[in-house]
């Protein structure tokens, strides 16, 4: 592992051997954010022993899960067998088909992709006698998928004003019609998961003792779902190791929260912080 340790800078070294504990790495492009998620990767299973099973590393698309995977058995030279290495949603999908006994849906639900939600949302809104110019489909169900970003389900919708109640009755109904069907959209993914380590502590103790590290890539593109199931599977340890840049945020039309940041320092106020070159 020391060999490995020489390829890095300065700061990259010591963002990889950090020892256990919250470590918040900020960099701007090209600093090699992603490179050090992959060598801490490495650390922690060749430096400190660490099983791969019980490690969890997220970042936001397949084929990144896919390269992160690649580069990690290739700095050690074997299968990583029992690493949970995927984005938010696969990693949600794999939690909740094994806790669907907890969900208005079974383990066989299935998901709702765009086109899906969006003829969803025109039924609802012709069900309910309402004119598409008025409550434009694709407006609408931004809406419902910022709310569900925040964590509000139907119920919770806030209400402003007039137009929000109406929001709020095509949420319900959309909602409604989703779990009727045995399916959920990208975002409940989020939701269900969040709310289910946040209201069932036996759920969130046994992820939490399952996945012993937490490494996020892209800390910068979290939603606030994303962050606070980010922080109840890292309730326990606090080993929790997100780079970022605070600067960009690439994803940011799917309710990426500059606040996650300053959430990170304030839920994790022992945390280390390092800056990258």
């Amino acid at each position: 592992m020391a060999d490995l340790l020489n390829e890095l800078n300065k700061q990259q070294k010591e963002a990889v051997a950090a020892p256990p504990g919250p470590v918040l790495v900020l960099a701007g492009p090209g600093s090699g954010k992603t490179r050090v998620l992959i060598y801490r990767i490495a650390y922690l299973i060749a430096a400190l022993d660490v099983p791969a099973y019980r490690i969890m590393a997220v970042t936001f698309t397949n084929k990144a899960a896919r390269e992160m995977g690649q580069r990690v058995e290739g700095l050690l030279g074997e299968k990583t067998d029992g690493l949970w290495l995927g984005t938010f949603h696969a990693i949600c999908g794999r939690i909740l088909r094994r806790e669907a006994a907890y969900l208005p849906v079974d383990p066989n639900y299935v998901i709702f992709d765009a086109d899906d939600q969006l003829s969803l949302i025109k039924r609802v809104i012709k069900e309910k006698q309402l004119n598409e110019s008025d409550y434009r489909p694709n407006t609408v169900l931004a809406r419902i998928s910022n709310a569900k970003n925040d964590l509000l389900g139907p119920d919770e919708y806030p209400l402003l004003s007039y137009r929000d109640e109406t929001i709020k009755e095509i949420y319900q109904a959309y909602q409604a019609y989703l779990i009727a069907s045995n399916a959920m959209d990208f975002d409940d993914m989020l939701l269900y998961t969040a709310n289910l380590l946040e209201s069932k502590p036996e759920v969130r103790q046994k992820y939490a003792q399952r996945f012993q590290h937490i490494l996020v890539d892209e800390f910068q593109d979290t939603n606030q779902a994303q962050y606070y199931l980010l922080y109840h599977l890292a309730s326990q340890h606090h080993n929790i190791f997100v780079v970022g840049d605070e600067d960009q945020s690439i994803y940011r039309w799917r309710g990426a929260d500059y606040r996650n940041v300053e959430r990170f320092s304030t839920d994790f106020p022992k945390g280390k912080k390092i800056l990258l070159e």
